[in-house]
């Protein structure tokens, strides 16, 4: 067995590529699994298991802080580790160690990566999309995300309570550094995405290491964020490196408290607008008053002429049509009393035409009533023949044999016997 590990130990170190699939940290050693993948394939063609004592793991970690885009070691990181196999004696098992790493293959990787998100966000409008979006003019509704209990809530809240606005902020805390960024930050924008009537929604966190931004360069994180309903602005703390978050953002700021005072500048700007638009109105109203005033009082002095002239003319018409009434009056009582008089006259007159044509007529009835008397009959010569009854015979018809019939003369009267 020890001629074999020193075999083993003769075969010179290779550098080794892969994705890291598992990570576990031991106090005095790491143990690292890396596997190789075809793209479009989640099933790994290769897997490798290595390991590190603590003290080289160290040395590597602070290798790659020392680059100038330092990361943290995760799972699916693309990294190049310089390996060497050994055998453990005590249990016969082959194994291989890390000697070093290989930063600039997987800062390489970290922004072909970031590069090729970046493309495939602007390739569907997404850079954009939140920008586009209409920052309300006084945005007093804040949704917040942010660590519980860090500097960066206290900066940003302490930064909107110094303010003379009531500020509302709904806080949902999440993780902001470290493997659970993603999907915490995730859960975040979810619940404030069910919160009605929001204007902003911040995304925030203090200072800290340049490896902290590489959690904010996810995918999942920009596509959130780029869709959001309402601006979304991010203050994660680095004030010269941007991650991709900042990019997708409505408003990227260099900290928790610049982010704090561009809301506080913009709710000063629409509260100064408003003032000096109040200020305007009442300046116009003022204005406006006292035009209108004088418009009511030149428009009631010419009211007041024309009224006046109205009146004067309604006199002199009522003066003139009264005095023609009168004239008038004077004429038709003048006529009517003509027409009196000659009605007057008239049945002084009539009357006795009256009166004459009524004498007249009635010697006319009263010359007839004699001429129709039986007397005058009888005086001219001719008789009158009654019957028993009285009653006058006027054709033979109406007598019979026997009967007594009185016969008037002028003179005298003669009885006769019908035979």
């Amino acid at each position: 067995m020890t001629s074999l590990k020193r075999k083993v130990e003769e075969t010179p170190a290779v550098w080794v590529r892969g994705v890291i699939t598992q990570i576990t940290q031991k106090p005095n050693i790491i143990y690292l699994t890396i596997a190789d993948f075809e793209e479009g394939n989640v099933k790994p063609i290769s897997v490798i298991s290595l390991s590190c004592f603590a003290g080289r793991f160290a040395a590597i970690q602070a290798k790659i802080a020392s680059c100038g885009k330092p990361f943290e070691l995760r799972d699916q990181l693309k990294v190049s580790f310089l390996i060497k196999a050994e055998i453990y004696v005590p249990y016969g098992k082959l194994q291989a160690q890390i000697l070093d790493i290989d930063p600039v293959y997987t800062v390489g990787e970290l922004a072909m990566t970031r590069m090729e998100i970046l493309r495939k966000l602007n390739a569907e409008g997404l850079i954009d999309k939140n920008k586009s979006l209409e920052l309300a003019p006084a945005p007093m509704r804040i949704g917040l995300i942010t660590g519980e209990g860090t500097a960066a809530f206290k900066d940003f809240t302490t930064k909107l309570a110094e303010s003379p606005f009531a500020f509302k902020v709904m806080t949902i805390y999440a993780k902001m550094q470290g493997a659970e960024t993603e999907a915490t930050v995730l859960a975040a924008l979810e619940k404030l995405s069910k919160v009605d009537a929001l204007d902003v929604v911040c995304i925030v966190r203090g200072g800290g290491s340049k490896t902290d931004l590489n959690f904010f360069d996810s995918e999942a994180l920009c596509r959130a964020v780029a869709n959001f309903p309402v601006p979304v602005f991010t203050g994660i703390g680095h004030e010269i490196d941007k991650s991709l978050l900042d990019e997708v953002a409505y408003q990227s700021c260099i900290t928790p408290t610049d982010t704090a005072k561009r809301l506080i500048d913009r709710v000063a700007e629409s509260w100064n607008r408003m003032q000096v638009t109040a200020q305007n109105i009442a300046v116009g109203a003022k204005d406006t008053l006292v035009h209108e005033s004088q418009a009511l009082t030149n428009l009631g002095a010419t009211l007041q002429q024309k009224v006046t002239g109205r009146i004067q003319n309604e006199k002199m018409k009522l003066t003139v049509s009264g005095s023609n009434m009168k004239r008038m009056l004077q004429y038709i009582v003048r006529n009517e009393n003509a027409r009196l008089d000659r009605n007057i006259e008239g049945l002084h007159q009539g009357s006795r035409k009256i009166l004459d044509l009524a004498k007249s007529k009635f010697s006319l009835i009263e010359t007839k009533v004699k001429a129709a008397d039986p007397a005058t009959v009888l005086a001219k010569g001719y008789s009158l023949t009654l019957d028993a009854n009285g009653k006058f015979v006027r054709n033979a018809s109406q007598l019979k044999s026997g009967d007594k019939l009185t016969t008037r003369l002028r003179d005298g009267e003669v009885t006769s016997v019908v035979q």
